[in-house]
């Protein structure tokens, strides 16, 4: 019987340049291939995959772009349709009392967001 083909195709994120862009073949439901890395096309550092519900912010908006990379830091996916991490969090502040309340130390949430904020400065 022959292998169905994924047409679902997964949302990458580029934290550097802030774009995001679905990328063909990348819902590979066969654990025996391992997923390969999309390049940027703007900037070819290799993309992060949000997951298939993933909705990028307007490439101006610093803050949810902060945000989002946030999230991702902490192991959050857009991988469902039934979660409500976009209604939980959709401020800054409202996506560190996010974390804090799953248990994240709050000293080490907004160190990491320091940090992402220092990367992306430029």
């Amino acid at each position: 019987m022959p292998k169905a083909h994924s047409t679902n195709k997964v949302h990458f994120a580029c934290f550097e340049c802030r774009s995001c862009f679905k990328q063909p073949n990348s819902s590979n439901w066969d654990a025996d291939v391992e997923p390969r890395p999309f390049e940027c096309p703007n900037c070819k550092i290799p993309m992060t995959p949000m997951g298939k519900y993933f909705k990028a912010p307007p490439k101006r908006d610093v803050k949810q772009w902060f945000k989002i990379e946030l999230l991702y830091a902490y192991g959050e996916r857009f991988v469902s349709s039934h979660t409500n991490i976009s209604r939980l969090c959709d401020t800054l502040p409202a996506t560190i009392a996010y974390l804090i309340d799953c248990g994240h130390d709050e000293s080490d949430v907004r160190a990491r967001l320091d940090s992402i904020r220092g990367l992306r400065r430029s």
